[in-house]
């Protein structure tokens, strides 16, 4: 028991320096006229006004607008406009705490409040000030000292540091480096690439960050010479939480890369606590297991190439009257070992989609293609239900697949409900 009061000592040493220090700088805020609150403090603010407004009108059901007294509000109604009004003794803009909330909510970690707005909020509640209010049992002692560290203007905003993985160039894994400045407004991506003379290439891009429901966005740019080109785009998901909160990102890209082809793909950000962290990262050759398997061959790639003819979009294009033709209902008969376990599918026109006629079976991960120079139909998919099979990958010759008159046979080998690797005969007949 007695190891953990030296530890006790630091933390709560550390917390009371903070705020002698925040308690010195209150002159300098006064000065800004600017108030910075943490996302955290600012909701538990928002809640804790809200909470004492309807504690005094129950029972309260009105709409945003009414409760905080903007647009067509009934001004004969209670509100927190003309509640704050009364205690200001001067013009409140009802609006403004609402605009703040959804700042919040956009996932914002850093709400400013400015002018008469600084201490109107916290006397509603019965406070002096802002460290009055964060003194209370509402925060945890992480919490009074993350907002302490912006009131006394240290490191008011912090920078952001991130690894960016994504599958690249020459079927390889990829690293590169980003920085978020200025309270997730603006970004620097480097991406670091390895030659095999040991020569390493870093390219620079330098952007913007806006929010959009549930997902922030990058817009980047690059510099040729003296000349702002564009860059790439990148899209992540968020959710309804502050994107510093979360240790990982995980979204899409696009744009080109460094032979000149558009591309797009999976991309995950690491988050890192310094750049000292990002730099010995980058220069890590090794991959994490997990991220490999979720990016592996994660990536679209569209030669830079005009073709005048389609069947010149790609070298599976002159085949693909074949797939036109494999459309249909059939029944798959697998047999293994003296036994027929029988699987009826459609296959979708245009789309080519897998579907299982059998209500108790679900297809999955299903893939139809042409092969070997469009001889052989392949079809891939897993199975989840009742059936014998778990995973199976088919070879069809074409002919005899296209041609419905016919019953038509081909291979598969799959993957049992015993985990056993199979093997055997595929019978195929057109359903009606």
């Amino acid at each position: 028991m007695c190891n953990i009061f030296p530890y006790i000592y630091i933390e709560i040493n550390i917390y009371t320096s903070v705020i002698r220090k925040a308690m010195e700088n209150t002159f300098n805020q006064e000065i800004n006229q600017t108030l910075l609150l943490t996302k955290q403090v600012f909701m538990t603010l928002l809640n804790s006004i809200i909470s004492q407004f309807k504690s005094s009108h129950p029972p309260f059901k009105y709409k945003d607008s009414q409760l905080y007294g903007f647009g067509n509000y009934d001004s004969e109604k209670p509100n927190l406009k003309d509640e704050l009004e009364t205690l200001l003794k001067g013009y409140v803009n009802g609006k403004y705490l609402y605009n703040k909330y959804r700042e919040a909510t956009t996932g914002k970690p850093v709400i400013k409040i400015s002018r008469e707005y600084r201490s109107l909020f916290f006397k509603y509640l019965g406070y002096k000030n802002v460290f009055e209010y964060i003194e209370s049992d509402l925060f945890t002692l992480e919490e009074k000292n993350k907002q302490l560290v912006l009131l006394n203007n240290i490191e008011a905003i912090d920078d952001h540091y991130y690894i960016c993985y994504y599958y690249g160039e020459d079927n390889k894994m990829i690293k590169g480096q980003v920085i978020i400045y200025n309270g997730w407004k603006t970004i620097e991506i480097k991406y670091f690439y390895n030659h095999e003379n040991q020569e390493k290439m870093v390219y620079t891009f330098f952007g913007t960050v806006s929010y959009s429901e549930d997902f922030v966005h990058f817009d980047t740019k690059y510099f040729a010479g003296n000349k702002k080109n564009e860059g790439g785009k990148f899209i992540f998901f968020i959710g309804k939480s502050s994107p510093s909160e979360r240790h990982y990102l995980i979204g899409t890209y696009s744009g080109f890369d460094k032979y000149d082809r558009a591309i797009a793909g999976k991309m995950i950000l690491k988050k890192f606590d310094s750049k000292a962290e990002i730099d010995m990262e980058v220069n890590d050759p090794s991959f994490d297991s997990i991220i490999c398997q979720e990016l592996n061959k994660n990536r679209i790639i569209v030669e830079s190439n005009i073709r005048k003819n389609p069947l010149m979009f790609s070298k599976k294009s002159p085949y693909a009257k074949v797939l036109m033709n494999s459309y249909g209902n059939y029944s798959f008969f697998f047999e293994l070992e003296d036994n027929l376990f029988e699987l009826k599918i459609k296959i979708d026109k245009y789309h080519f989609n897998i579907i299982s006629l059998n209500n108790f079976i679900i297809i999955e991960e299903d893939k139809v293609s042409v092969i070997n120079k469009g001889q052989i139909l392949n079809f891939d998919f897993s199975i989840s239900g009742m059936f014998h099979l778990q995973k199976v990958s088919i070879y069809i010759n074409v002919f005899d697949f296209t041609n419905h008159e016919i019953e038509s046979r081909g291979d598969f080998i799959g993957v049992d409900i015993n985990n056993n690797i199979v093997s055997g005969k595929l019978l195929v007949k057109v359903l009606d």
